[in-house]
């Protein structure tokens, strides 16, 4: 009996090696515990699938970065228009004053020709 047990204990450790060297050819990968039912194809395609995983999260990351960079300018880019704005309807109102000054200096100012009647 104590030799059927060492028997069936020798046997245990070849698969076990076995398995453990089938999991080495799976570039070590949690996912892909040898199991008989279990094809390597499918491992493979969970690598491929993290991986995938991986990229879109770290594009992800890139993109969100990205978007807050550029809602940072475009509201600089807000508060300059509407800065220039202002300084524009300044300009427009000074303008218009001058303008009206101007007009009512040439229409309020005596004609120099009627003190001169010969």
């Amino acid at each position: 009996m104590l030799a059927a047990k060492e028997e069936q204990l020798r046997e245990f450790q070849e698969e076990m090696a076995a398995l453990k060297e089938n999991l080495l050819e799976d570039d070590k990968e949690p996912c892909c515990l040898p199991q008989r039912s279990v094809p390597k194809d499918t491992c493979r395609l969970y690598r491929e699938n993290d991986q995938i995983m991986t990229s879109l999260e770290q594009w992800a990351k890139q993109q969100k970065v990205a978007n807050e960079k550029l809602g940072n300018k475009l509201r600089e880019q807000v508060k300059y228009i509407a800065k220039l704005s202002g300084e524009k309807e300044s300009f427009l109102l000074l303008y218009t004053r001058i303008k009206k000054d101007s007009h009512n200096q040439v229409t309020h100012t005596p004609s120099v020709l009627g003190q001169f009647i010969w």
